[in-house]
């Protein structure tokens, strides 16, 4: 379902951390999101720029 909705990008299941990722192009680059099930996932790719998990990496 994510695969057909969201073409060309990536996301997998965590078996250790129990929870659903995706790689996601925002305006900096690319950056993972996270979450705990298929539609939490979804709501993190439409929001990625603002998703807070994990948290977005940012240069000291």
């Amino acid at each position: 379902m994510l695969r057909r909705r969201f073409p060309g990008l990536v996301f997998w299941y965590g078996h250790r951390t129990r929870s659903w990722w995706a790689t996601v192009r925002v305006l900096e680059g690319w950056r993972l999101v996270e979450a705990m099930d298929p539609d939490e996932l979804t709501r993190a790719v439409l929001t990625a720029a603002t998703w807070p998990y994990p948290p977005a990496w940012r240069p000291a």
